[in-house]
């Protein structure tokens, strides 16, 4: 299908194409090419109209982070901690996540904690 061959691309990193392709479907899969293109806000228009997952909560995080507002992207970071531990190690393998754990002293988040406000 149609949708397939955008999935497909957004995995062969042709992100364009993913753009496209996917754009139509306003999904997670769509947000994820425009964040790769770095369009955003485009991609934060589409999370914010899906249901808050765990990783829809996370990408919005990244992108918080990349448009300076800083305050959401550390809620939106320790929401999905909350939700997901194992964010709390991909956070240090993400760039604009990396910078936020170390800006805001994030480096003690645990197992335990629940971090929504």
């Amino acid at each position: 299908t149609t949708y397939m061959k955008g999935v497909e691309a957004l995995r062969d990193r042709d992100y364009e194409e993913a753009v496209s392709i996917l754009a139509p479907y306003k999904d997670y899969n769509a947000a994820v090419a425009y964040c790769a293109m770095d369009y955003n806000m485009s991609a934060l228009d589409i999370l914010s109209k899906l249901p808050p997952t765990d990783k829809v909560v996370y990408m919005m995080a990244i992108i918080y982070s990349r448009t300076g507002d800083y305050a959401k992207a550390v809620q939106h970071y320790l929401d999905a901690c909350t939700m997901n531990r194992s964010f709390v190690n991909r956070g240090n393998l993400d760039p604009e996540i990396s910078s936020l754990i170390n800006k805001y002293s994030l480096h003690n988040i645990d197992e335990e904690t629940d971090y929504s406000i």
